[in-house]
Formats: structure tokens, C-alpha cells, sequence
């Protein structure tokens, strides 16, 4: 018999619109190459991303929060391996899982540290306040690790970190954040990146041609607030600055779910035109020449950079945009945190087709080395067996874990069953 599988979200994943669509999709497929009866449930009504994994021959379910018939749908499909897309649904829904079936093996994909983007994200708040002269300029960010010691929002992520039985990890940094400033055991986390086909990296290697590309572009989904951010930075800070040094430049902005706020921005005039959704994610990465990513906050890896990498479109970030990643000594791009050095090096590496041939190489070699699926796949799966084959024990070394299953660290648990008897009276 087929071991099951049960994924639960927020959100319908979207390969082509966000890196967390890829993401989960990239789980999705690893464990449909294992033959996992998959069921992926949602609490999400926007249901765009719902009709590609029903293609997928995956069942679909739509759930809701704080409601009884969640335990319904447990005792009917009897998974034996829960995955939790980001900590939120497992402060959801974890509970309920652990209380019905016990022995299901419980893993959370954390996508990012919340945390630490949340920290990053009022950084940079408060910088647009302090410099209303440039809000949306770059500026050198320096995390103070212990700064997230003290936030409601870490303590709750790190809470369902501790609950599971593994935490699938996307960035080296951020690994080093659990394990060695967070001190939670090793043997809770696993480091996976993104990852892509073998044989999906090989398809594009023919299409990076210099002279047939043009132009500079962001992509971005509107849903996610650092890209909305970078938008704006590129707009009144980087742009301008572009413009004065390649007069003839135009930049193309793409991005699924972008706000009003974003398509005002749009202006051929200067060079600044706003595309929305593109319907083939390769499009922006093959007909351009440079890939602009300033994002002043964030977590997690960038998919925006993977994909450029893939297709052979070298690419100027920030030190958050790079942020654990770096697997290699020639990193094939270009970092800069100052939106003058930023537009410089732009200018620079779109007119220098050498240097643009030499990252576009040496990007090919850091996403085949780095982040090639089969590698990680296999470490994966020896891992979920291991766990599987001596749950008891490998819950045994998880004493903070079992610590906040007790009764009286369960508030998530005792809020909802008090607003299920509520909405039963209503």
C-alpha cells in the first residue's frame, strides 16, 4: 500500500507567480517520484493555483480554520506524513493533527525565517521615516541576531519549529540562525534549498545570448511585500540613476498581483514600463540582458536570482538579495548597498559583454553544483526514513518540543476550541 501524504496551506501553490510556489511544488514532486497518495488542503479561496496540482493527479480539499471537520478529514485520509507549508499552518492545524493521529510524522517547511523578515521589514520602515529626502534608497543592513530574541512573532515561529519532527530549511543563514543562535537540535533541521531537474537546468543553456537581449528587469510577485519595496526603490532611487549614464535604457517590471500603487509607476517616457503577469516565467530571463534585484528586506533564498541563473541572466542584487546562497567562491553576480554603486555596476555589467559572459558561466556552475535536485532528494528521503524507523527515539531527544505540547503551552489549541463552541452558538 502507498504511504500518504497530507500538505496544508494558506495558500493554492502558484509555480509561476512566486519562489514558495516552486518551492512547494519542488516537495510535491519528490514525493510523487516515492508514490505518495498526496492530498494538499488550503484554507485559501483564491483557487488559481488549485487546478495544477488536481493535473498532478493530487486531491485537493479546501479546509477552515478553528472548525471540527478538519478532524474529519484526518481520520478519513490517515496520512502518515504531515507537511506544513510555513509555521502558520502548523499553529493552525498541528494540534488537531498530533491530537488524531499521533504517530504522523510532522514536517514544516519554513520557506523563511518570518521572523527575520519581519525584523528586516521595520529596519527599513524606519529608515523611510528617518530619510524623507530618499526614502527608497539602499542602505548596509546589519541584523542584530539578538534583537529577535525578545518578539512575540519569533517565539511563535520557533514554537512550531520545536513541535515538529523536521524543519526543512532553505538558507545556509538561516540555519545557522536555528541551530547555532536559536540552539534548536540538529536533528530537527535539514538544509534544502530550492532546487530544480537535472535535466530542466540542461534545457536552457542554449538561449543566454548577449547580443540578443536588451534591456534591464525586476520580477516580482505583488503579494510579497519586499518586491513591492524593490519596485519602488528602482523607480525613484536606482532608475534615475541608470538613466543619467545609459540614456537609451528601458526597464520592464513583471509580476503577478501587482497593486495600483505599482501600475501608476508605469512610464515609457523615461524608460519605466510596468507588465504585470508574465504566463511563461522564462520570458523576462531570455529577452533581457540584466536581471535588477534591490530588495532592502527579506529572508529565506531568492527564486527571482535561481531563475536567472538557469537561463543565463546575470544579475545585481543587494547583500540581502545574496543572503544564503553563497555556496561558492565566485559568486556570479554583482552586490552592491548603495543605490549609486548599484545603478554603476548595472550600467557597467550591461555594456561589459565579457564580464556578462564570465557571470553567466559561472552561474551555470553554482546552480548545477548548489542547487541540482538529485543531491538533495536522496539526503532527503534517507532522512524521512531514518526519522520514520525510530520516531519514538528521534522524539525522545526533543524534550522543548514535547515541553510546549503540554496542556499549558497549547494557547493556540484552547483559542480555537473556544471559538469553535462560540461559532456553534452564532
Amino acid at each position: 500500500m502507498n504511504k500518504k501524504l497530507l500538505c496544508i496551506s494558506t495558500n493554492w501553490p502558484e509555480a509561476n507567480a512566486t519562489a514558495a510556489g516552486v518551492r512547494m511544488h519542488e516537495l510535491i514532486a519528490i514525493f510523487i517520484s516515492q508514490k505518495f497518495e498526496i492530498t494538499f488542503a488550503a484554507t485559501s479561496k483564491h483557487l488559481e493555483g488549485l487546478h495544477t496540482l488536481n493535473e498532478k493527479g493530487i486531491t485537493t480539499r479546501q479546509i477552515l480554520v478553528n472548525d471540527p471537520s478538519f478532524d474529519l478529514l484526518l481520520e478519513e485520509i490517515t496520512p502518515d506524513i504531515v507537511l506544513f507549508d510555513r509555521f502558520i499552518s502548523e499553529e493552525q492545524f498541528g494540534w488537531r493533527v498530533r491530537d488524531i493521529l499521533p504517530n504522523a510524522l510532522t514536517i514544516l517547511d519554513t520557506e523563511d525565517l518570518h521572523c527575520l523578515r519581519a525584523l528586516r521589514e521595520e529596519q527599513t520602515t524606519s529608515y523611510i521615516k528617518q530619510h524623507k529626502e530618499t526614502p527608497y534608497s539602499l542602505f548596509d543592513h546589519t541584523t542584530d541576531l539578538d534583537e529577535l530574541n525578545s518578539r512575540g512573532l519569533t517565539k511563535r515561529e520557533l514554537a512550531s519549529i520545536f513541535r515538529c519532527d523536521l524543519n526543512l530549511v532553505v538558507s545556509s543563514f538561516e540555519m545557522t540562525v536555528l541551530v547555532d543562535h536559536f540552539k534548536v537540535p540538529s536533528h530537527l533541521c535539514l538544509l534544502l534549498p530550492i532546487t530544480y531537474p537535472k535535466q530542466h537546468l540542461q534545457a536552457h543553456r542554449a538561449s543566454a545570448d548577449y547580443h540578443k537581449r536588451s534591456g534591464y528587469f525586476f520580477i516580482g510577485n505583488g503579494l510579497h511585500k519586499p518586491n513591492i519595496d524593490a519596485i519602488k526603490c528602482l523607480y525613484f532611487s536606482i532608475w534615475p540613476l541608470i538613466k543619467k549614464q545609459h540614456k537609451l535604457a528601458d526597464i520592464y517590471i513583471y509580476g503577478a498581483y501587482l497593486p495600483q500603487q505599482i501600475h501608476e509607476l508605469h512610464k515609457p517616457n523615461i524608460g519605466f514600463h510596468i507588465l504585470g503577469e508574465v504566463k511563461d516565467v522564462k520570458t523576462p530571463f531570455t529577452r533581457h540582458r540584466i536581471n535588477l534585484v534591490p530588495l532592502r528586506f527579506g529572508a529565506g533564498i531568492k527564486g527571482k536570482i535561481l531563475e536567472g541563473l538557469i537561463y543565463g541572466c546575470p544579475h545585481i542584487t543587494t547583500s540581502i538579495g545574496k543572503e544564503g546562497m553563497d555556496y561558492t567562491v565566485n559568486w556570479p553576480g554583482k552586490v552592491a548597498n548603495k543605490s549609486a554603486e548599484f545603478a554603476q555596476m548595472s550600467v557597467a555589467l550591461y555594456q561589459d559583454k565579457a564580464q556578462w559572459e564570465k557571470l553567466n558561466n559561472e552561474g551555470y556552475k553554482l546552480i548545477d553544483q548548489s542547487f541540482e535536485r538529485s543531491i538533495y532528494k536522496i539526503k532527503f528521503l534517507e532522512y524521512l526514513t531514518q526519522i520514520s524507523n525510530s520516531l519514538e527515539d528521534h522524539r525522545g531527544k526533543n524534550f522543548m518540543g514535547s515541553l510546549l505540547q503540554e496542556q499549558q503551552f497549547q494557547a493556540s489549541k484552547y483559542m480555537s476550541l473556544w471559538i469553535t463552541e462560540k461559532n456553534k452558538n452564532t
